[in-house]
């Protein structure tokens, strides 16, 4: 079991246990400690309702007596609904022990709702009429307002995501609008070399697509649903095809640097999940085949020579050993990176279809004497961006 679920689980069995005569509304809450420790526990009430105590005051001070002082990720569930958020109270509670990028996973009887952190909760306003629920807490549907009030009729069907050194893509785009990921409630804060966190909106081939430059990774802290808002987001505007793009390595020394791959399948050994709950998401398809046509038609048409292939998702940061590599190669693989399945795993779930193309940089461990490092993959993606976005507008105009 992850470390997520594993909270998710403490978190619901403290909620079974929570004692809520008046209120009927039972919260669970779990927090994860820098000193390794797990802390779950229940709201009490008593009879002076709603004075009493929260389930992350219980479980902050079950903390402190096992001599912690730092929490690094918190659990709450609630029923109903709404999203239960952390109270006033306890947001300033457990500001005492974290910072404002402490993740809040909020969740429900059947798993996680939403990711959140401290830092966006603590200033929203409180009181009776939200006791345990969020309030005025921003919510996918306000990221894509935020997006709608910058480019009003702005309707793209298509969205890429970049990956590393692939942002220059959204160079290509005319009349293009460029909105922060800061400035988008929900979205996250990538910290990788190549990755600016912007989202970007244009026209390519004379067709409207919104770019999503830079994601993050598990291997910055981040959770596996760390993606899952933009995607959200972009759903809510009516994006009905994701492109996820990435920088990767080839297991086939025939596939050399600066080559394109379409990834016709994944084989996802991050360890993690982006869904949690009984979420049973069909991925037989989870690369559309008719998308996939049309890209290689688009490559055809364009010049641009476009191989296909397994992509194999690996945790990192660390690049992969000659004997990863070799085990990969024997799985049916072809590319090898950190990014990449769980967005596909959110996409399909949210009913996108999805096209995958990977961005070779360098030859795999063992196939090449060259070393391997991230600004040099940095700098073969950006080389290679003028071709991505030439296919991409090949692709556009293909029907």
């Amino acid at each position: 079991m992850n470390q997520l679920a594993d909270m998710i689980r403490r978190a619901a069995e403290a909620r079974e246990r929570a004692y809520a005569p008046y209120s009927r509304f039972q919260v669970g809450a779990c927090l994860r400690g820098a000193g390794g420790g797990f802390y779950a526990a229940g709201n009490v009430e008593n009879a002076a309702y709603p004075q009493g105590q929260c389930a992350e005051a219980s479980a902050i001070g079950m903390m402190v007596a096992a001599g912690e002082r730092r929490i690094l990720e918190v659990v709450v569930i609630g029923g109903g609904d709404g999203l239960c958020t952390p109270c006033g109270g306890c947001r300033q509670r457990l500001r005492e022990f974290a910072g404002d990028d402490l993740p809040i996973h909020v969740c429900g009887p059947e798993g996680l709702r939403r990711t959140t952190t401290l830092g966006e909760l603590l200033p929203l306003s409180f009181g009776p009429e939200t006791l345990g629920r969020a309030g005025d807490i921003p919510s996918q549907a306000d990221a894509a307002a935020v997006i709608r009030a910058r480019a009003p009729g702005f309707s793209p069907k298509l969205a890429v995501i970049l990956g590393s050194g692939l942002g220059a893509v959204a160079d290509a785009l005319a009349g293009a609008l460029v909105i922060p990921y800061a400035e988008l409630p929900g979205f996250p804060k990538p910290g990788v070399a190549g990755h600016a966190g912007r989202l970007v909106l244009g026209r390519l081939a004379g067709e409207p697509i919104l770019c999503l430059q830079g994601r993050v990774h598990l291997y910055e802290g981040a959770p596996a649903s760390g993606m899952t808002e933009p995607i959200r987001a972009i759903r809510e505007l009516g994006v009905e095809v994701l492109v996820v793009t990435n920088a990767a390595g080839s297991l086939d020394a025939a596939l050399g640097p600066g080559s394109l791959m379409a990834i016709t399948d994944h084989i996802n050994l991050q360890g993690e999940s982006p869904l949690h709950g009984p979420t049973f998401q069909d991925m037989t398809q989870a690369y559309d085949g008719r998308l996939r046509d049309r890209l290689r038609r688009a490559a055809v048409r364009s010049g641009i020579g476009v191989a296909e292939g397994v992509y194999v998702a690996v945790r990192g940061p660390q690049f992969e050993t000659p004997a990863e590599i070799d085990a990969f190669r024997r799985l049916g693989a072809r590319a090898v990176g950190m990014s990449t399945a769980n967005e596909v795993i959110l996409a399909r779930h949210l009913g996108l279809r999805v096209l995958g193309i990977s961005m070779i940089t360098n030859l795999a461990a063992g196939l090449s004497d060259a070393p391997i490092d991230h600004a040099r993959v940095v700098m073969q993606g950006g080389e290679a961006a003028a071709k991505l976005a030439n296919l991409l507008g090949a692709f556009l105009g293909e029907r």
